[in-house]
């Protein structure tokens, strides 16, 4: 089955590349509903993703975006 889950992709200072990291408190059927999701809960998520990410060993974060991306799961059969 087809997801879409949050990922963050995180720019620390004098790092050469991101980071990304998935926001694994919901997933998705659908990317409209991600993205929607995205929408009416950004001030939230930037919180959470500030407390967290904000700096990290003594790097601090120079910018961070959040995207929708798909991903396949198993589904175990009961």
């Amino acid at each position: 089955k087809m997801i879409w889950v949050i990922t963050s992709m995180l720019w620390y200072h004098d790092v050469e590349k991101p980071i990304l990291t998935d926001y694994l408190v919901k997933s998705f059927d659908t990317k409209p509903a991600c993205l929607n999701y995205v929408w009416d809960n950004k001030v939230d998520m930037i919180d959470g993703l500030l407390e967290v990410h904000r700096e990290v060993d003594g790097v601090k974060l120079r910018t961070f975006a959040f995207y929708c991306e798909n991903r396949f799961v198993e589904l175990e059969e009961v």
